[in-house]
């Protein structure tokens, strides 16, 4: 396994920031037609800012961006976004 740099603590790890959007981008089609009602942030391990978090349904515009602030997860942020059904 790859050992990420310090400068990585509390962001997010390489190429990820495209994954995530693209991920929010799939779900488009999917909440116009009503099957996914909205997003929810899933904690990384041990990300105390995400599970305090939890449960919480964002519109899908209104999906706050990863890392939350104040994260400080070490290596990086493992936080992701989870389409929820309608």
């Amino acid at each position: 396994m790859t050992k990420l740099s310090p400068k990585y603590v509390g962001k997010l790890p390489p190429g990820a920031k495209a994954m995530l959007r693209a991920e929010l981008n799939s779900l488009k089609p999917l909440v116009k037609n009503g099957i996914v009602k909205g997003v929810i942030i899933m904690p990384g391990p041990g990300c105390s800012v995400s599970e305090a978090q939890a449960g919480t349904v964002y519109p899908l515009d209104e999906v706050p961006p990863l890392p939350l602030p104040g994260c400080k997860r070490s290596p990086c942020c493992a936080c992701c976004y989870q389409g929820v059904v309608s």
